[in-house]
């Protein structure tokens, strides 16, 4: 009745000894070579934090940044950039030179430069590096509010300008990563912009608007300058801030269940989080890191880097890994995009006239209902986005997929349950599920979260 075209099935995901036979290190499924010569990453905290916050090597005890370093290796060397932390324009402006500054004083020309920076530390990173003599071998952002500049050209199409990142940073920089937890709305919601005013901005992103004829769009008005002086308000005319940042690829959005505003923004600087930036350090940002970045998934309760008892850190990865054997490798499944197209009358309730209701449930091989789509109106072919998938499934090498019309009176099925195999290789997180039937044909793409 139907023709079925399974992934092929991979034992290495399933055999653990195998799995472990391919790689050295037990912590990161991934291998790659060291890059060359020493490394200095220079840690830059965000507003309102100081030394006593931002996580620091403490002796005896697990803190990102002693993860950090033990991934990194021996070559690897950590400092401490402190900066006020005030909530103002003119702090990150001068933290940036003081960086820029420290940078040329701790580092020799054989180092490789990385500047790791949380929240609005990012932005003191961006900007000092553009300051440098020197090229930078990486940033990263970790839930950085990255503030932009938004104009508009000629035909009135948006141009969003970063404030923080000039185009020198192009040449500066070789890599730039933004990593952020899902569900932390700080950096493109919370995020104040504080000191920062349109004539600022145009002033910093001068040098973007060189070879660009823009049009500031929207201009202050006398009832917004005094309602702005009496305090009724303080919004801002042209000013945005996003959660990602525009010239580069590296936009990480991972998966966070954590809970609370403060945790949600400052877990993204966990111990492991910590180890794995190690490791990233360590060998360099290729496109197999940045899926491995992408499928990450953060389980609550969750540490937020600072100083902690080792055996802590071991009791909270038992308690979220239990009966997991290797959970840097494998924790859920996330499915992110479904694209579905039946045949016309492939089920009892609709005949040549008629459009189907669409939905699916996935099952186990031993018909355990494991989820269930929202249904699709009125169409042959439906999609679905990531919002529709927001509970995470098991990880299976086989299960049932059944696609169904709801009917007025009854749901009917498109077809018979299909059984799939679904399996990954290794250092593989992401991938594709095509099956055809007589009936229909659906894709199912898959992500292999992990910790």
């Amino acid at each position: 009745m139907f023709k079925l075209f399974p992934i092929t099935l991979t034992a290495l995901l399933f055999v653990p000894g195998l799995l472990l036979a391919q790689r050295k290190d037990l912590e990161l499924p991934l291998n790659f070579k060291d890059q060359d010569g020493p490394t200095v990453v220079f840690l830059v905290h965000g507003s309102f934090a100081g030394n006593e916050t931002w996580p620091l090597l403490v002796e005896k005890k697990t803190t990102f940044a002693s993860e950090l370093k033990r991934a990194g290796g021996k070559r690897t060397t950590i400092h401490h950039f402190l900066w006020s932390g005030q909530n103002k324009h003119q702090s990150r402006l001068d933290a940036a030179e003081n960086l820029a500054k420290e940078i040329e004083e701790f580092t020799t020309e054989d180092d490789r430069v990385v500047i790791i920076g949380h929240s609005h530390g990012g932005n003191v990173g961006l900007l000092a590096a553009s300051k440098l003599s020197r090229p930078v071998e990486l940033v990263v952002c970790l839930s950085t509010p990255h503030l932009y500049l938004v104009m508009e050209d000629v035909e009135g199409q948006e141009v969003p300008l970063p404030i923080y990142c000039p185009p020198e940073n192009q040449k500066q920089i070789k890599n730039i990563v933004c990593i952020t937890p899902d569900n932390d709305r700080v950096p493109d919601f919370w995020a104040e912009i504080n000191g920062v005013n349109d004539d600022t901005a145009i002033d910093l992103t001068r040098s973007w608007r060189r070879a660009q004829q823009l049009i500031l769009p929207k201009v202050s008005s006398p009832f917004h300058d005094l309602a702005e002086r009496v305090g009724l308000t303080d919004e801002i005319v042209n000013l945005e801030s996003r959660d990602t940042l525009i010239v580069t690829e590296h936009n990480i959005t991972y998966r966070s269940d954590v809970s609370g505003v403060d945790m949600k923004h400052s877990v993204v600087h966990s111990c492991r989080m910590g180890y794995i930036l190690g490791k990233l350090v360590r060998h360099g940002m290729n496109d197999r890191f940045a899926e491995y970045l992408k499928t990450i998934y953060q389980q609550s309760p969750a540490d937020d880097g600072a100083a902690i008892n080792p055996e802590v850190v071991e009791l909270t990865r038992k308690k979220h890994y239990d009966k997991i054997k290797h959970p840097q490798a494998q924790v859920a499944l996330q499915i992110t995009a479904v694209e579905l197209e039946v045949e016309l009358g492939a089920a009892l309730a609709f005949g040549d006239e008629a459009k189907p209701d669409l939905y699916f449930v996935i099952s186990s091989i031993d018909d355990e209902e494991l989820f269930e789509v929202d249904e699709a109106d009125d169409a042959l072919k439906a999609e679905w986005g990531t919002d529709a998938f927001d509970k995470l499934l098991p990880v299976l090498s086989t299960g049932k997929i059944q696609v169904w019309d709801d009917d007025t009176f009854s749901d009917d099925p498109i077809g018979d349950p299909v059984v799939f195999t679904l399996s990954f290789k290794p250092n593989q997180f992401e991938r594709k599920t095509t099956i055809k039937t007589d009936h229909y044909s659906i894709t199912i793409h898959w992500q292999r979260l992990h910790e």
